[in-house]
């Protein structure tokens, strides 16, 4: 305990001397300014399943008579005037209850980010005019903004609602009427007076036309900025040399921009306003204000404790799953082979082992939840399916480090066990796994920690873990630096604390063993 103590001061002080470094000599230089020339003219949409006939025609009037009857501009008039805008919490799926459920992606504002627990923006509050008006209960899923489309597909969300640019390209889904005119605009340092000068569109793409694979351009994956900047047939967008870097969100962008790694940034104008404005004062007493009154006042802190809830139970449950499935997989390896069903078995659980072994944990959830699950008519949560992922992954890693354990057991523990009339299964399970487990403990315990880390991806399911909660609490304000860190700090603790947990009990069998 001394020692992980010790370790975690370690660790408190790296991140005070980073609180300190980040607060130092940044003011001057963390400063950008958005070049307020519109770059395309686009539209956003919802999108909807093809076959959702029914419901494209409800979005469709709905957004027409909001139009006529003013509630349209009232939701505006929330973000862009005078008015307060209205916060909903996330809802629970239900299929017992008349849901409405919206695929999102945060932050974007002002069409949708968190604040606090809750979410906001001109998407969310038209989301929840229309729940009302189909006579429904609203429940927001947020995910990554490439699955949107995807869950929509796959019936997993009812729409889509985030900021989407309508684009008749796309194939598995179906948008709905325009709501909204927008455009990309460019992002550059303070510093930088290359487009001082510019007053049309023109102007801006003849310094971009100069640009070569030197100069590097950032954009949040999957929009149109990354579109203009690369080029799109459909889109008549004819692209750039410069070399384009993709980002999860935009303010990741704009803070690598400051960082000085990037020479653009092309943005949706209503976000780059946002995340501009919210950049420019990076001193460390702002950004910790910033971030006490998200997570404290706003009442943050609660996401953390639902992720690290989830990414726990998703993680020991993965594992107890793992050893189960790793040690029937190790025992079907080692099995005698006189007869053809232990050798089709041992085909089969390698192919098992290869598959979960040679494919990223991020391509199982995907494939599991948007395509496996729906072929079979399975309805599952985020959370459970996660939590099944994550077992079978584990299973087959576990089924090598098991194997390797058994190897270990000397074999003349079996075959006494054999001698005494026990038969191979009940010899294994009751002799040699045993004393197996014992010797890949720490084994054991090094792929805990691996599951623990590796939860950082199932929000692309739209599960909530510990990442997830701490991205979206910078993401509420666009000020990453503290959250990160914090988060850092916690895994690490997460981390200290397993490990402390293994070497005590590799203690106590080892006490048992003397006994």
């Amino acid at each position: 305990m001394k020692h992980i103590l010790c370790k975690l001061w370690v660790v408190l002080l790296l991140t005070t001397t980073l609180f300190s470094l980040a607060s130092c000599g940044k003011a001057d230089k963390s400063k950008v300014k958005i070049i307020d020339i519109p770059l395309t003219q686009e539209e956003y949409a919802f999108c909807v399943a093809k076959e959702n006939v029914e419901l494209l025609q409800t979005v469709n009037r709905f957004l027409a008579e909001s139009k006529d009857n003013g509630v349209f501009d009232e939701i505006l008039n929330h973000y862009f005037g005078e008015g307060e805008s209205v916060t909903y919490p996330k809802g629970t799926e239900d299929s017992t209850k008349e849901q409405l459920v919206v695929a999102t992606n945060t932050p974007f504002a002002p069409f949708e980010y968190q604040d606090g627990g809750e979410y906001t923006g001109i998407d969310i509050e038209l989301m929840a005019a229309l729940a009302e008006d189909m006579g429904c209960e609203l429940v927001i899923k947020e995910m990554e903004f490439d699955a949107i489309f995807v869950a929509v597909e796959s019936g997993y969300a009812d729409i889509g609602a985030a900021g989407i640019t309508y684009d008749s390209s796309r194939d598995t889904v179906t948008f709905t009427d325009t709501y909204y005119n927008a455009s990309q605009m460019l992002v550059v340092a303070k510093d930088n007076p290359l487009f001082d000068a510019c007053h049309t569109k023109e102007d801006v793409e003849a310094i971009l036309a100069t640009f070569t694979k030197a100069n590097k351009g950032g954009v949040q994956e999957g929009t149109t900025g990354a579109l203009y900047l690369q080029g799109d047939e459909d889109f008549a967008f004819d692209g750039f040399s410069l070399t384009t870097k993709s980002y999860e969100n935009g303010a990741m962008a704009v803070q690598d921009l400051i960082n000085g790694n990037l020479d653009v940034v092309v943005l949706d104008e209503g976000p780059a306003k946002a995340i501009v404005d919210a950049v420019n004062d990076t001193s460390f007493l702002h950004m910790w204000q910033k971030f006490t009154h998200v997570f404290i006042e706003k009442e943050a802190y609660k996401l953390v404790l639902l992720g690290l809830s989830n990414t726990l139970l998703i993680a020991i449950v993965g594992l107890v799953a793992g050893i189960v499935i790793g040690t029937l997989i190790a025992l079907v390896h080692i099995m005698p082979k006189y007869k053809r069903l232990p050798r089709a078995l041992e085909k089969i659980v390698s192919f098992y082992v290869a598959f979960f072994r040679g494919t990223p944990i991020v391509v199982q959830l995907l494939l599991g939840y948007y395509v496996l699950l729906p072929l079979l008519n399975i309805r599952l949560s985020s959370l459970a399916t996660c939590m099944i992922i994550f077992g079978l992954n584990s299973g087959a890693y576990v089924s090598e480090i098991m194997r390797a354990g058994i190897a270990s057991v000397h074999v003349g523990q079996l075959e006494a066990a054999r001698a005494l009339g026990l038969g191979f299964w009940v010899s294994m399970l009751r002799v040699v796994v045993p004393q197996a487990i014992k010797n890949i403990l720490p084994t054991i315990g090094n792929e805990l920690i691996s599951l623990v880390k590796e939860t950082s991806v199932v929000s692309f399911v739209a599960a909530d873990d510990l990442f997830k909660a701490f991205r979206n609490i910078g993401g509420q304000n666009y000020e990453y630096i503290i959250p990160y860190l914090f988060m850092a700090v916690i895994y690490i603790i997460l981390v200290l604390g397993i490990s402390g947990l293994i070497k005590l009990m590799e203690r106590r069998l080892k006490q048992s063993d003397r006994h």
